[in-house]
């Protein structure tokens, strides 16, 4: 049982029966093709859960939120201790872990590891034999889980602004929903606002979750204070308010009164009605558009071996006219306008995010070599990689939700010209920190060796005792008790002018050696993003080109196979075609009854 019935989706067991019939009609009529389009329809529609991302900065109580939620302690919560890596909790019958590790080829592995292994391999501080897992699976018997909920727990090291909090926002666009999660220690900052716009833009369904309520008496205030920020900022964003502690005390106690003033129970009805219920509605209007086409196309054919059976006078000229179909639907598969549509949007898509990648870092170095020439990298480095680091990271992010949205509009385009609704768009686009990890980091030794440090100081010596010698020889012509203090006067002064020099002369050999690594390292980043976003785009186009070719070849088809039976129906004898016209309109029944229809259910969902 999949996770969505196991939560009793009524509406997708009704819509996989249906496909059940309309794939058994299609195999009657030795239809393949149409039979496998509703077999992948049906699996999309089994495997589908929903992901809820959970964000924000570190220590604001994710992970406690997160076992509170599920009502388990998988996530560690200790004070020291925070998540490293993303965290994804799914639904199964037997408790499970697996890692997902990077494999030679640059694709993900799984790797089944024993359950008491899990805090280890998800926090700081407990490096694990072997490459660093990119994220954890856990699989636990919840039912909220069961209901088709997946919930990440994301790392919130380095800020909402660093480079993890970048790559939390690249994930997004997977995620049905977010959480964004902040306490009740304080109201939003700037930065959290930003965040919460930016996360807004990417996922289009997020609530701002304050969490330890029990901890602070003006939660209320802070609540109110949050709702103005957020109205003022122009971000249609609910706010839970909710405790940890009261929601695990509940269930300690099994009491319903400490339960619901933990606030949870209102956190759960959203994820259920606006998260569940809307990706319910989403998904079946998926899966009913695809039965749509298959019911559409057998229709079709039924209507008119009917016709022919009552009429079979009829039948040359039916025949004709599904072939001249079937002749416009072969141009339209070699030579269609949505191939020039599809052709023209993927070099203006390759163009575009590569200038938009570009630019974005050009903008990068430019900036990044104004704050060099403020201050002594020696100084600043630190600093300066962790800030290169996240405007790299925030450039490849951004570029990434360029490609996924001109992506998702070429297919919108190209569908047009079939005429059809697509807003199903299943391409393996890239995740920017699997690029990032083949950029090595800026890394600039400012420290002289003692040899340089030596003959620095022996020209400096030497210049001092320059200025001792020149004007000890002007005493031997004047009084030595009047040369020798002008002399110590002169050399010290030339000495502090010319190492003064020196010291700025090295500060700016820094700076040019920091902008020469910069330059370095947003080249790397322009050749890994960029090369994965091209192969992305390719990927686009032949992910389209297939599913659209299909569609034209199943059109194909359709009139192909249409003007056979037409001929067949024609050639029976009386008493046959009589037969034959029974079962055609047993077929049409149950096509009819098959045909997509808004359902009460879905205006509910």
């Amino acid at each position: 049982m999949t996770p969505i019935e196991a939560g009793g989706g009524g509406a997708v067991a009704d819509l996989l029966v249906e496909m059940d019939d309309a794939r058994k009609l299609a195999a009657d009529v030795a239809r393949p093709d149409l039979v496998e389009r509703l077999e992948r329809a049906a699996q999309r529609l089994r495997a589908d859960d929903v992901a809820v991302a959970v964000v924000g900065e570190f220590k604001q109580g994710k992970s406690t939120l997160v076992n509170a939620l599920l009502r388990t302690d998988i996530c560690p919560v200790d004070s020291d201790i925070v998540t490293a890596v993303p965290t994804v909790l799914r639904y199964g019958r037997t408790p499970a872990v697996s890692l997902q590790l990077a494999a030679t080829d640059g694709r993900l592995e799984s790797v089944s590891v024993p359950f008491e292994t899990l805090r280890r391999h998800i926090t700081e501080g407990t490096p694990v034999d072997g490459p660093a897992p990119r994220s954890v699976e856990v699989r636990l018997d919840r039912r909220l889980l069961g209901a088709g909920l997946s919930i990440i727990d994301t790392p919130g090291v380095g800020g909402l602004d660093s480079a993890q909090g970048n790559i939390t926002l690249a994930a997004l666009p997977l995620a049905g929903a977010a959480l964004f999660v902040t306490d009740a220690a304080q109201e939003l900052t700037a930065p959290e606002v930003d965040f919460l716009r930016r996360v807004l833009e990417r996922c289009p369904r997020a609530f701002c979750v304050v969490t330890k309520t029990d901890l602070y008496a003006e939660w209320r205030r802070i609540v109110e204070i949050n709702q103005g920020h957020l109205a003022r900022a122009g971000l249609d964003v609910p706010i839970v308010a909710v405790s940890s502690f009261l929601r695990m005390r509940a269930q300690a106690k099994d009491s319903i009164e400490l339960n619901r003033e933990s606030g949870f129970p209102l956190l759960v009805d959203l994820l259920r009605r606006d998260v569940l219920g809307a990706a319910e509605a989403d998904s079946l209007a998926a899966g009913r558009a695809e039965l749509g086409f298959v019911v559409a196309q057998l229709r079709e054919r039924v209507a008119v071996e009917e016709a022919v059976a009552a009429e079979p006078g009829a039948a040359p000229a039916i025949a004709e006219r599904y072939v001249e179909k079937r002749r416009r639907a072969q141009a339209v598969l070699t030579g269609g306008s949505w191939q020039t549509v599809l052709g023209d949007g993927i070099q203006d898509l390759t163009a575009d995010v590569d200038h938009d990648l570009r630019e974005r870092l050009r903008l990068m170095v430019r900036k990044g070599e104004e704050l060099l020439d403020e201050s002594d990298p020696r100084d600043t480095w630190r600093d300066f990689q962790a800030w290169a680091a996240r405007e790299a990271t925030a450039a490849a992010v951004d570029n990434l939700m360029l490609l996924v949205g001109r992506t998702e509009q070429l297919a919108r385009d190209v569908a047009e010209r079939f005429g059809i609704e697509y807003d199903s768009l299943d391409v393996d686009l890239p995740a920017p920190d699997q690029a990032l990890r083949k950029v090595g980091d800026l890394d600039v030794s400012f420290h002289k060796s003692g040899m340089q440090q030596f003959l620095g100081a022996f020209t400096a010596a030497r210049v001092t005792y320059g200025g001792f010698y020149m004007l000890g020889a002007v005493g031997a012509l004047f009084n030595v008790a009047v040369a020798a203090p002008l002399g110590l006067l002169a050399g010290v002064t030339l000495g502090r002018r010319l190492v003064r020099q020196e010291k700025e002369r090295q500060v700016q050999h820094r700076r040019a050696q920091a902008k020469q690594e910069l330059r370095r390292y947003v080249d790397d980043v322009t050749f890994h993003v960029g090369r994965d976003s091209r192969e992305a785009v390719r990927r686009t186009q032949r992910f389209l080109r297939d599913e659209f070719a299909a569609r034209a070849m199943a059109i194909e088809r359709s009139a192909a196979a249409t003007a056979a039976a037409v001929r067949e129906t024609a050639a029976l004898p009386e008493d046959q075609r009589q037969a034959r016209a029974a079962t055609l309109a047993d077929q049409r029944r149950r096509l009819d009854d098959l045909a997509p229809r808004p359902s009460h259910r879905d205006h509910l969902a």
